[in-house]
């Protein structure tokens, strides 16, 4: 047995070589794949500095890209209804508080984070001037955020979701998605040229769900965004983190 002890090592080195021979294409493959991903990272960065650079350029044509008239939030608050109606309502989790929310069943509240600025949210552009903030505007309560860019900006969804509408028949707002992200809060997005997406559809955060425009009332491209916690909407501000641009925070 001794004289096959040679011949036997041999085999087992000669296998072992050609085992790590076979998993270096494998690695190569894993390392070529990280490399692109990172470099497509990086060209997209660059392309929305480039974007947001031409839009602070811009910047004061864009501010004028705001609402131009009503907008039907009873209607929206009709869908928003709709869909919680056709939701069998959810135990509420030990801990937090159930409320009753209009025509909805009673749903489970969201913890709010007392820091501003925090929450599983991104913005729904990646580049853009805020033309309009949360507040009192023209003598009214101006319930969401307006977002101007160039049309055909993507916009993306802020969580993940459900979309329980997609369409263009909610007076004033032309070309509208509205996402239920978790039984409670909603976000809305309005104005696009076109949509991505289809009333029904399961989105991830980050999800192309349309494209800007200036459909509906609108003076010119730019997303009027909203987020609603039950029927009320709230400043985006304190839920969405600190922007990327802290200069695209222009004064209305």
């Amino acid at each position: 047995m001794r004289s096959l002890r040679p011949i036997m090592i041999a085999t087992v080195l000669a296998l072992s070589a050609s085992g790590c021979a076979s998993t270096q294409p494998w690695v190569q493959n894993v390392q070529q794949s990280s490399s692109k991903a990172a470099e497509a990272a990086r060209q997209a960065a660059s392309a929305t500095s480039a974007r947001m650079r031409a839009y602070m350029a811009e910047k004061d044509l864009l501010k004028t890209f705001t609402d131009a008239g009503e907008h039907g939030e009873s209607e929206v608050l009709r869908e928003l209804h709709r869909a919680r109606a056709a939701t069998p309502a959810k135990s509420t989790a030990p801990g937090v508080q159930a409320a009753s929310v209009g025509a909805g069943a009673p749903l489970a509240r969201v913890p709010r984070s007392t820091q501003p600025n925090a929450g599983p949210y991104r913005w729904p552009l990646d580049a853009y001037i805020v033309s309009s903030e949360f507040g009192q505007r023209w003598g009214k309560m101006h319930k969401g955020i307006d977002l101007a860019a160039e049309s055909g900006e993507p916009v993306y969804a802020i969580a993940d979701g459900q979309v329980i509408y997609a369409g263009d028949g909610l007076r004033g707002y032309g070309n509208v998605v509205i996402i239920e992200h978790d039984g409670r809060m909603s976000s809305l997005y309005a104005h696009n040229s076109e949509l991505k997406v289809k009333k029904g559809d399961t989105v991830s955060q980050g999800t192309l769900i349309a494209l800007l425009g200036s459909t509906g009332h609108s003076t010119g491209p730019h997303v009027h965004f909203e987020i609603r916690e039950g029927d009320t909407a709230v400043d985006p501000a304190t839920v969405l983190p600190t922007p990327k641009f802290a200069a695209s925070l222009a004064k209305r």
